[in-house]
């Protein structure tokens, strides 16, 4: 009897050691396991225009290479009849680009000087203020009373250059064949710094903050194309260039007086303030309403 109890305890006492144990763990495979299709981790999709369209440059925007419109249409002129200097509409094709979103502002011209490259504008005034140039609370507006050759030799030291006039244009129509940058709608304060048809009044009379304006920006994203000031393009004018321009990259026609101004400026009424609307001057003129904005191709 005793000899039965005892093996009835040793039972017992195995039984409670191996319950209490830890568990051990199920053996690793040591063979690889395929993942399936199924299985297989996934990555999001990429836009197909994330995969063409290059990282722009600090401070540009990128516009892409293809055929545009070049030139007044009179069904889309805002009203206006189209000046001979701006016919034949045309088509242009143009390669791929990098153009300043902003105009190039009061510090930006700036460094140039303290770097040395570039000279400082004629005069520190602008329109309506005696100190403009010189006073920070204006840094970031548009650099004013700049000649053509100021505007090169900027774009110069900066590593880009002026934009040819059909890249200008390109850019301001920012893929759509209106009247103004923003489209149709007639010009008003808050889309331009320039005449206000509504109030019979300047906006300003003078400049405003480069950016100030973004309703008014072009559909690839480049702001005060219209207004504020006036902006230099590389091109030589002449009133018949567009009658026998090349269709492809055109660098305007040869010269040695006169270079163009696009865009209008903080005076300009509506006619000046058209995408086709060409003006030009001689390249030591300067102003309170003469400025510019740069270019750069795409690189490798």
């Amino acid at each position: 009897m005793k000899t039965a109890r005892f093996f009835l305890q040793v039972f017992l006492l195995t039984f409670l050691f191996s319950a209490c144990a830890p568990a051990q763990p199920a053996p690793t495979s040591t063979v690889p396991v395929e993942l399936t299709d199924a299985a297989a981790p996934t990555q999001p999709a990429l836009p197909t225009a994330a995969l063409l369209t290059p990282p722009a440059p600090e401070g540009m925007v990128f516009i892409p290479a293809g055929e545009f419109q070049m030139g007044c249409d009179p069904a889309r002129n805002g009203g206006f009849s189209c000046p001979p200097d701006e016919l034949p509409i045309h088509t242009v094709t143009l390669k791929a680009f990098f153009i300043d979103r902003y105009e190039v502002s009061n510090a930006r011209y700036a460094e140039c000087v303290l770097a040395g490259a570039c000279r400082a504008p004629s005069v520190v005034s602008s329109e309506t203020r005696d100190h403009y140039y010189d006073e920070p609370a204006f840094a970031d507006f548009p650099v004013v009373n700049v000649s053509w050759k100021d505007a090169n030799v900027f774009c110069q030291w900066a590593g880009k250059r002026l934009p040819t006039e059909a890249e200008w244009e390109k850019a301001a129509r920012g893929g759509i064949n209106a009247a103004f940058p923003w489209g149709n709608d007639e010009p008003s304060c808050i889309l331009v710094n320039a005449f206000d048809p509504l109030s019979g009044q300047l906006c300003l009379g003078d400049t405003s903050v480069v950016g100030a304006h973004a309703d008014g920006a072009s559909g690839f994203g480049a702001e005060d194309m219209a207004g504020n000031v006036w902006e230099w393009v590389s091109d030589w004018y002449s009133e018949s260039y567009y009658a026998e321009s090349p269709a492809v990259d055109p660098s305007g026609p040869q010269g040695d007086t006169e270079k163009v101004l696009r865009g209008g400026s903080w005076a300009s009424r509506a006619p000046y303030l058209r995408v086709a609307g060409r003006s030009f001057e001689l390249t030591f003129h300067n102003g309170s309403d003469v400025g510019f904005r740069c270019a750069s191709d795409l690189t490798p």
